[in-house]
């Protein structure tokens, strides 16, 4: 609301000084009402502790397998911490008001997509690959995915290969990310139902 009224006063004196064909004076364009409300806005938005890992309340949140392995490990988005967390415990739809995104936007937005699960080929998995970011799941082998062998190792070991994945990919260099993502996405062909249905 704060910034919408802003945005009103403030489009309102730049039409009126267009008008006239002026240039107006950006000191003058938003008075000293504007910039207290725009301060009482940001103040208070700000928080002295740390943001919340999960999008909504969970119930029963205490015995969620998530957020207990996220507080065992001390991920709690901490300035410091290189790796941030949110979870979102709902599917991605673009009338969502709190995330209003589409799993395909989503996906498309990401550098890196890790799928630790026992993904059936029918599922999302595979069509993310047209949204062309590398992928880390247990099912098929493609150009850009990487697959973590969860039959014949143990959880330890599964978990050793996936961190070598990470690794890996964070150690390349723009180019190559952005060759291994053209790769990936022009193998999006390969998943259409004509092909996956035989």
């Amino acid at each position: 609301d704060t910034a919408q009224s802003v945005k009103e006063k403030f489009g309102k004196k730049l039409y009126n000084a267009l008008l006239k064909g002026e240039i107006p004076d950006l000191n003058k364009i938003l008075d000293r009402d504007d910039i207290t409300i725009m301060k009482r806005a940001i103040f208070s938005t700000q928080r002295h502790c740390l943001p919340p890992v999960t999008t909504h309340n969970m119930i029963d949140d205490g015995n969620d397998p998530i957020l207990n392995t996220i507080r065992r490990i001390g991920l709690f988005n901490n300035r410091t911490d290189r790796v941030k967390v949110i979870v979102h415990p709902e599917f991605l739809s673009s009338t969502s008001p709190l995330l209003p995104l589409d799993y395909e936007e989503f996906v498309r937005g990401c550098h890196l997509g890790v799928f630790p699960s026992y993904y059936e080929p029918w599922g999302y998995t595979p069509g993310q690959i047209p949204f062309s970011t590398p992928l880390i799941f247990t099912f098929l082998c493609l150009s850009g995915i990487y697959i973590v062998d969860r039959r014949f190792r143990s959880p330890d070991e599964s978990c050793n290969q996936l961190t070598q994945f990470l690794y890996g990919f964070c150690q390349q260099s723009r180019r190559q990310r952005i060759i291994q993502r053209n790769r990936t996405e022009r193998l999006s062909d390969l998943l259409d139902w004509r092909y996956l249905g035989r």
